[in-house]
Order: C-alpha cells, then structure tokens, then sequence
C-alpha cells in the first residue's frame, strides 16, 4: 500500500516529485489528487490553485507516458470540482496550518472519490465537453455557487 505523506517536508517533496513528473504513476492516486489540490488551494487560494494544478496534471499525465485528449487524460470539470469543494472545505476550517489541513482534507475525502455523483449525472461528468471545460454541477449546486 502507498502510504501519503503527512508532514510538511514529506509532502513538498512528494508534490515537487509530481510536479516534475519523477513521481511514479502508481504512486499519483485519488488521495495524491486531493493532497495536492488541498495543498495548492492552501498555499494559492481557489484560482491559482485550478491553474496550478490544471498544468501540474496535464504535464504529469504526459511525463508517466499518458495523452490529454477529449477521451482520456485531464478532466477540467472533475479537477475543478475538486479545487471548489477543497477550497470550501478551507473556507470552513480556517485558520489551519497548511499540513494539518492537507491531511484532513485527505482524511474527509479520500473515501468520498464518487462524491461528484452527489452533484452530476454521469454523462455529464464523463462527457467530452466536461474534459475541456468547467461544466457546473446539474443535481446539486456545491457551496459558494
């Protein structure tokens, strides 16, 4: 099993190593997703953090021998939903140390990796569309929409 890291230092070495493309893929699951969405939305606020995290994944996919293309590879509205939902999570619990946080974040969601279903259709999440761009949820509204 691949354990996450949990302190601080582990985790910028953990992100700098996805950052580069050196992690290994087997090594980049949901629960690296979140820690590093929790991290960029800590460290960059909501906006930053999507563009950040948009380029840190395409570049990634790439780097591990993966293709971006309109069926497989980045999805915009998935890691979007993600950073939105993260960031009210922060909202909620702030003030925090950014580890503290990541590891909570990591914590709460990590058995929630279908929670956008909460929120989407499936076609909708697993459209063409939905990869290219932001398509808001069409079941439930997330908090701050």
């Amino acid at each position: 099993m691949n354990h996450l890291p949990t302190t601080e230092e582990e985790m910028t070495s953990f992100l700098a190593a996805f950052e580069t493309g050196a992690l290994p893929k087997e090594r980049w699951t949901h629960g690296a997703h979140l820690l590093g969405g929790a991290w960029y939305v800590h460290l960059l606020g909501e906006e930053a953090a999507l563009k950040h995290m948009r380029g840190c994944v395409q570049r990634y996919n790439v780097a591990v021998g993966g293709q971006n293309t309109p069926t497989s590879g980045y999805n915009e509205t998935v890691t979007a939903f993600w950073i939105k939902l993260l960031n009210e999570f922060l909202k909620s619990r702030q003030p925090m140390a950014r580890s503290e946080f990541v590891n909570l974040a990591v914590t709460h969601f990590e058995p929630q990796r279908d929670i956008y279903a909460r929120y989407y259709d499936f076609d909708v999440i697993a459209s063409i569309e939905a990869r290219v761009r932001w398509i808001p949820p069409n079941l439930a509204a997330l908090n701050g929409e």
